[in-house]
Parts: structure tokens; sequence; C-alpha cells
């Protein structure tokens, strides 16, 4: 069925500071679930890479949250997090 939404999907934890791929494919994000830490995550993302198409600028989590996230990324997604208390889920699906 086309256009099938799951509501599930893998959790890909974030544990250490920089900028990484979370998949080069095609992927749906769900949201990301920011666990509870001494400070509020610092967090940007890009469809693609670092040098793509940025999906957010620069974003201050609080912890302890989820954040709903329904993205479509045809060039994958990349992230980076920014501070030194990093503890935080990324929801996702691949799109095939």
């Amino acid at each position: 069925m086309s256009g099938y939404v799951r509501e599930a999907g893998r959790g890909t934890r974030v544990t250490a500071t920089g900028v990484s791929v979370l998949t080069s494919a095609a992927a749906y994000v769900l949201g990301i679930q920011v666990a509870t830490v001494l400070t509020g995550q610092k967090l940007q993302l890009w469809y693609g890479n670092a040098t793509g198409t940025p999906v957010i600028g620069t974003m201050s989590a609080i912890s302890d949250t989820y954040y709903p996230m329904p993205l479509e990324c045809p060039t994958g997604l990349t992230y980076a997090v920014t501070n030194e208390d990093v503890d935080l889920t990324i929801y996702w699906n691949p799109s095939s």
C-alpha cells in the first residue's frame, strides 16, 4: 500500500558529540527522544550530509522529552550533537 506510515521504527542511540551519518539511504524519521541529562542537547539535522539541505538549524532539546519529527529524508540523514552530555535516541525507518 502506497503511503503507509509505521508508528514504530528502529532506534539509534547517540551518546557522543560530533557529526555522524544516520543513514545515506532514503529514510523516514519518526522522532527524537532526549534522555534525562544534566544539560539540554544541542542538535542539528541535515538531509544527506552535513553540507546538504538543513532540516533544522540548531535545536536546544529539553531533557526527558520526545520530539515527533515526521520527516521524509530521500537522500539520508546526518546529525550533529554539540554539547558535552549526550544521550538521545533517533527513531527512524528505511524507506524501502
